[in-house]
């Protein structure tokens, strides 16, 4: 986990809490998602079995092999991962109501303007640092 430092030391206790609380749901689109220790093939067949939603959809992917020629299948066991998301987006704020399940594309969205934001600060951080050591002199703190 990146900036694992951020987390409380009990974080995986925590976040295996709220997965549980959720019945292993995504808490924003409802997508059924792999409990630990599931494997691939048990949780496709739980789904294709027993869930009513059509989520098996989003199990692989129809793709194009350009070196065989062929088209063929890839799975994809990543959507179905379960996450916790931090809402205020502070890992070391870990109150429930800071808390929610979400499934990876769920998290993934929810968090792309604070990604997009922070991708543009570091990119002006890089470019400033690189006119820095060239011999440019900032006039103001935060000049690009």
């Amino acid at each position: 986990m990146k900036n694992r430092h951020l987390y409380p030391e009990n974080w995986e206790e925590i976040s295996l809490q709220v997965r549980e609380e959720s019945g292993w749901t995504c808490e924003h689109c409802g997508k059924p998602c792999r409990r630990p220790g599931q494997s691939w093939p048990e949780f496709c067949n739980w789904l294709l079995a027993d869930v009513s939603e059509p989520w098996f959809e989003q199990l692989s992917d129809e793709v194009f092999d350009d070196e065989g020629g062929e088209w063929g299948f890839v799975d994809r066991p990543q959507r179905f991962a379960l996450t916790v998301a931090h809402l205020n987006h502070n890992p070391a704020d870990c109150s429930r109501e800071n808390l929610k399940a979400l499934c990876a594309p769920c998290h993934l969205r929810y968090d792309a303007g604070r990604h997009a934001k922070v991708r543009v600060e570091n990119w002006a951080k890089r470019k400033r640092e690189a006119r820095e050591r060239a011999g440019q002199l900032r006039l103001f703190e935060d000049n690009f």
